[in-house]
């Protein structure tokens, strides 16, 4: 026999944040698409093999995306860490590559810095700090 048990809704940030990283799944996988037939069209393995750290990124941010309802640290963490590198990657290479615009870097960051802000917020750091069951 099985029992139910109740648990808190997940607050408001901690949806927003899902929603915000499933925008950047979603849009990601429609980038890597185009990117993909772009290059199978012309042959080119190079931009192929371009195309797989930004697969890489887009995976684990789908897996950690999956992984919210465990309600462990660790994934709220490794989220925040996550989010970092994507924000600070588009920077880091607007730095190195002076024909970067550097709002078109600031654009690109805006989504995962959000994500940052909403996942150090103490309605998250409840969420992820607490059991899945109510005491």
């Amino acid at each position: 026999m099985t029992g139910t048990v109740r648990t808190k809704p997940m607050p408001f940030v901690v949806r927003a944040a899902r929603f915000v990283m499933t925008l950047q799944v979603a849009f990601g996988l429609v980038g890597l698409a185009f990117l993909g037939a772009m290059a199978v069209a012309d042959g080119a393995v190079v931009l192929a093999l371009l195309l797989l750290p930004e697969a890489a990124l887009v995976w684990l941010t789908g897996r950690l995306l999956g992984r919210f309802d465990t309600r462990a640290p660790r994934v709220r963490w490794a989220t925040v860490a996550l989010e970092l590198l994507l924000v600070g990657a588009p920077l880091v290479i607007n730095v190195l590559d002076s024909g970067l615009d550097l709002g078109r870097a600031l654009f690109v960051s805006l989504g995962p810095g959000l994500v940052v802000v909403l996942l150090l917020l103490p309605p998250s750091w409840r969420w992820f700090s607490r059991p899945n069951h109510l005491d």
